[in-house]
């Protein structure tokens, strides 16, 4: 039974409106363009925006491109050594880097702890080098620099840094003079040692029988490059006594110690006897040298002061080999069998070949055929009493002018003719031992 809701205005019961069916409500919906109406505006900023994004990002990776490409084109610097960060071991340290570069090398420079140095080049082309330094460094770490510029003027540089141990090697002595086992005649002698180290020699002392002589030091600069056990680029030190010996034996001693503390000591000995005539070496006080052996044997044989003039090397073995010695007009050399040869200074001296001539007619001079030229006059005469083909060797000119004076070149000499005050004339030989001794002087090769 329904029960009255509530009471009407007047006062009857009031009963609530029968239930109806739900009429379905229609909602209109709204697509998202139909709520946000198109705004062609709005697409044509968006499109903008992303040109200029994309034509940034082409204006950098064009600019990326272009950049590489310049590194590409530049000189570059490889195969480090030491390794960057390593440490190298204790002694020398070899110090190396290859260049190359799109273009030919113009100059490559080496600093090392901010000190210029000069280095080895080793060309594999005109591109590319290797730059190579050997040398004994403190002990730390060291920082060495590479700079390589091509042609085109394009440059590049690297640096890096790795750690030394610092020296290793003792010094060393080699007793120079008087040759090794020499017997002396008396007088002055000359004692001699050269001392090399991977760093400076801090003190050097010499005694004899176990007293100490005052030395006269000086210095022989050696290339790192040499290849000798201490191919540093260190100056070797060299230490000279000069004074009279009476007969005996006697015992030099040296002892050096290098500014790491390391010592070294070196005995040699010598003797000086009473009879000149065993003597097996001879020392010119005046060039400073000895000779010995058979270079002595042969030089006092032939009046080796007036042939050849005096010694102004050591004996020593040159490129080829062979045992040699510098004097003043001549070289000497020792064969396989010991004997003493004459060097070819005068086919070195005078370069070129010379034509060969015929023999002249009604020629009283002496022709050879051997090298087409003729002897005579005072060249002949010369040549005739002082040795001939043996000291000599052939005429391999004719008498020539060369700066107002007759000169003829022979194998082993060359001969010079020249006018005293008292209107004769002399013949005199040039001193090409002493003229290619300087060569090789200066171009390092003795």
């Amino acid at each position: 039974m329904r029960q009255p809701d509530q009471a009407g205005p007047n006062g009857n019961p009031r009963y609530p409106h029968p239930l109806q069916p739900a009429q379905p409500e229609t909602i209109a919906l709204s697509t998202i363009r139909e709520r946000r109406p198109f705004r062609p505006s709005l697409r044509r900023r968006n499109s903008s925006g992303i040109r200029a994004i994309l034509a940034i990002v082409l204006v950098l990776l064009f600019a990326t491109l272009a950049y590489l490409l310049t590194l590409s084109s530049k000189p570059a610097i490889t195969n480090l050594k030491p390794l960057p960060g390593s440490s190298a071991d204790a002694g020398v340290v070899l110090v190396e880097a290859r260049v190359t570069a799109p273009k030919p090398i113009e100059h490559v420079a080496l600093t090392i702890d901010g000190v210029t140095e000069l280095p080895a080049v080793v060309t594999e082309g005109d591109r590319s080098w290797i730059v190579r330094f050997r040398s004994v460094l403190p002990a730390g770490t060291h920082e060495a620099r590479v700079l390589v510029r091509d042609s085109s003027g394009k440059e590049r540089y690297q640096s890096w840094s790795f750690t030394s141990a610092g020296p290793r090697v003792a010094p060393t002595i080699i007793f120079s003079d008087p040759p090794a086992g020499a017997t002396l005649a008396q007088g002055v002698v000359r004692i001699g040692a050269q001392i090399g180290s991977d760093s400076s020699i801090r003190a050097a002392v010499m005694t004899v029988d176990g007293q100490q002589i005052p030395v006269v030091t000086s210095y022989t600069d050696v290339p790192a490059q040499s290849g000798a056990s201490d191919a540093t680029g260190a100056p070797r030190m060299n230490i000279v006594a000069e004074r009279s010996f009476s007969t005996g034996t006697y015992a030099a001693h040296v002892t050096a110690t290098d500014a790491q503390g390391d010592t070294t000591n070196t005995d040699w000995s010598f003797t000086v006897a009473a009879d000149p005539a065993d003597a097996t070496a001879r020392y010119f006080s005046d060039t400073k040298q000895y000779v010995a052996g058979e270079f002595k044997t042969f030089w006092e044989a032939h009046d080796g002061h007036n042939l050849f003039g005096d010694p102004i090397s050591s004996e020593f073995v040159d490129e080829r080999g062979t045992t040699v010695q510098y004097f003043q007009r001549a070289r000497f050399e020792l064969g396989t069998n010991s004997k003493v040869h004459l060097g070819l200074l005068g086919v070195e001296a005078l370069g070129s070949t010379q034509a060969k001539i015929d023999k002249p007619a009604g020629f009283s001079g002496r022709y050879f055929s051997a090298t087409g030229h003729t002897l005579a006059g005072k060249f002949e005469e010369y040549w005739t009493n002082h040795g001939g083909l043996e000291i000599f060797g052939y005429p391999i000119s004719e008498v020539i002018d060369q700066n107002g004076t007759k000169v003829q070149y022979f194998e082993r000499a060359r001969f010079e003719l020249r006018e005293g005050d008292n209107g004769q004339t002399t013949v005199e030989l040039t001193p090409l031992g002493q003229q290619i001794w300087n060569t090789r002087q200066n171009t390092g090769a003795g």
